[in-house]
């Protein structure tokens, strides 16, 4: 079942689901969290998947410079590092969806599930069909968040990740 605003209000006031938001009273909305723009980076150099992880490799990030209290985005592939820090019970998962707004100005967003018990500050991919300009702190994705039943938490090596503090995704 997909959480309420009281719901939402509730834990968050607990310390849980999303931390340091800007303003709660406006990022909380019906049915979730909008989630703000903190960085922008680009992806530099190859990666590489596998089924055990053991090749493994992540690209590098490097930080798009503002132009002042926004970025200036051509067409491509970004990643934007949220203000917000996620912090999921062992019993809740959330999914990142794109606020319809950024949708209208040609931006495109990927996430994927976020598992219970996971926490950290992280990103999403987006890939920006036109020309946008991005300002700091825009509302520019909305978290919703589904109960499920107890589970033992998330345990992967993006917990505790905080892509702010490293310009890159942590523990890899």
């Amino acid at each position: 079942m997909l959480l309420t605003d009281r719901e939402i209000r509730e834990l968050v006031a607990r310390g849980l689901l999303v931390r340091d938001m800007i303003d709660p009273a406006v990022q909380i909305q019906q049915c979730g969290v909008d989630l703000t723009v903190a960085k922008v980076f680009t992806l530099e150099g190859e990666g590489a998947l596998d089924f055990t992880n053991e090749n493994r490799k992540l690209p590098e990030y490097a930080e798009v410079k503002s132009d002042g209290d926004f970025w200036n985005l051509n067409p491509g592939t970004y990643h934007i590092a949220f203000n917000e820090t996620i912090v999921l019970p062992k019993n809740l998962a959330g999914l990142m969806l794109p606020r319809s707004s950024a949708l209208a100005c040609g931006i495109v967003e990927h996430s994927a599930l976020w598992d219970p018990g996971y926490e950290g500050r992280s990103f999403f991919h987006v890939e920006v069909s036109k020309p946008v300009k991005i300002f700091r702190n825009a509302r520019i994705a909305q978290m919703i968040f589904f109960k499920t039943g107890e589970t033992e938490g998330y345990k992967g090596v993006y917990n505790k990740e905080d892509l702010l503090k490293f310009g890159r995704r942590a523990n890899v």
